[in-house]
């Protein structure tokens, strides 16, 4: 199958350069000829940006559909195009409508399939796909932000040697209802947790808002089911009603410090509650914190299974395959200079004065998406060290 992909994109591509190269008045750009053939200017662009690729996925991804393509064929056949180039081209389209409708079925499962084919198409694909997906999500829940942070903070217990207790700011940032009836919440705790172990949270009494770039928005807590739950209680809407939702949670011995046999690995795990544009998600590691690991990131589709516990080897088959990666951080003097995040490095050092600590004591691993898929879980897994 490959191979025919690969051979229909590279007749396509060597058709369409003899009929644009045979075209009199030279090397065109869309303007002109979409003038030129009398077809649409985003048409004639989409044409010409495939064809100037020489990896033959990145032309079937980049090529118009074939409707598109018959009729700047046919267009230029007014013009001094050989019979023979024009019969070439037919010939291609031929094979890529046939590939569609009898290998794939339609454009969009084409492409779903040629995406695996390099990195740079993937990312583009999913990016699109998932912007769909933000857009439809955010018009069925009647609420959208422009950021999601979770940025989770891990230091030993001075309660418990074998615990590390984690603080947490996460919420949204550049949020707005578009319907007064949607209800709009996040909830922060462990999404794993025994009936003996329920987890210490609270709401840290650390207050972000003058670091806020929009209106605070009004919200009430309360403890449901072992996790607190913040909950937007004004309904403004229009886009003048734009908020920030940030919170602090601590979790006191919210995480083992060391290994067991049921528990190789700790870290983030998060859901984005609302369609957001940009997920940011920050693990800080105190030194004594999974000392010398890396972490594994990994997206799940949790459906009716619930939340993944990434020690819990069923679940890899929830996974879902992504290109984003965790970027390490180290403790390099601008690694909380995040453009989306104006006032993000002055949030953390007033956490960490909370904590007493600074923010040097601390190196910091990074995932940012675009358009993360709302309903995937995200985890940043660490290894846990052995207890000596």
């Amino acid at each position: 199958m490959t191979d025919t992909l690969e051979a229909i994109g590279t007749d396509l591509r060597n058709a369409f350069v003899a009929v644009i190269d045979a075209l009199p008045d030279g090397p065109p750009t869309p303007t002109p000829l979409s003038l030129q053939l009398d077809i649409n200017r985003v048409i004639a662009s989409r044409l010409l940006n495939a064809i100037a690729q020489r990896d033959p996925y990145e032309v079937l991804h980049r090529l118009p559909g074939p409707n598109s393509l018959r009729a700047i064929v046919d267009a230029a056949t007014q013009f001094d195009v050989s019979r023979t180039d024009c019969d070439a081209a037919h010939h291609a389209i031929d094979r890529f409508a046939g590939i569609i409708r009898d290998q794939f079925g339609t454009r969009s499962a084409l492409n779903a399939a040629i995406s695996a084919q390099n990195a740079g198409l993937q990312q583009r694909f999913e990016a699109s796909s998932r912007y769909h997906v933000y857009k439809g999500m955010r018009q069925v829940l009647g609420v959208a932000a422009d950021v999601w942070l979770t940025s989770m903070t891990f230091v030993p217990s001075h309660a418990d040697d074998e615990f590390l207790d984690i603080t947490t700011i996460h919420g949204a940032l550049g949020m707005r209802r578009l319907r007064p009836d949607a209800n709009v919440s996040f909830t922060f705790g462990p999404p794993h947790h025994g009936p003996n172990d329920p987890p210490e949270l609270d709401r840290s009494p650390v207050g972000l808002q003058e670091f806020y770039t929009n209106r605070p928005a009004t919200l009430a807590t309360h403890l449901e089911d072992g996790r607190l739950v913040h909950r937007l209680v004004e309904d403004s809407i229009g886009r003048h009603a734009v908020v920030d939702m940030l919170a602090v949670s601590h979790n006191a011995r919210g995480s083992l410090r060391y290994a067991t046999p049921e528990r190789r690995r700790g870290g983030v795990a998060l859901f984005a509650d609302i369609p957001v544009k940009t997920l940011i998600c920050d693990a800080l590691l105190h030194k004594d914190a999974f000392p010398g690991a890396e972490p594994e990131f990994i997206a799940y589709n949790p459906g009716a299974r619930g939340p993944a516990n990434p020690n819990d080897p069923s679940r890899d088959r929830d996974r879902i395959d992504v290109p984003e990666r965790i970027e390490s951080l180290g403790t390099a003097a601008d690694r909380f200079n995040v453009a989306c995040l104006p006032n993000y490095a002055s949030m953390v050092a007033r956490v960490c004065a909370k904590l007493k600590h600074a923010p040097d004591d601390f190196r910091v691993y990074r995932m940012q998406m675009a358009y993360p898929v709302h309903g995937f879980q995200f985890v940043m897994a660490f290894d846990a060290p052995t207890r000596h």
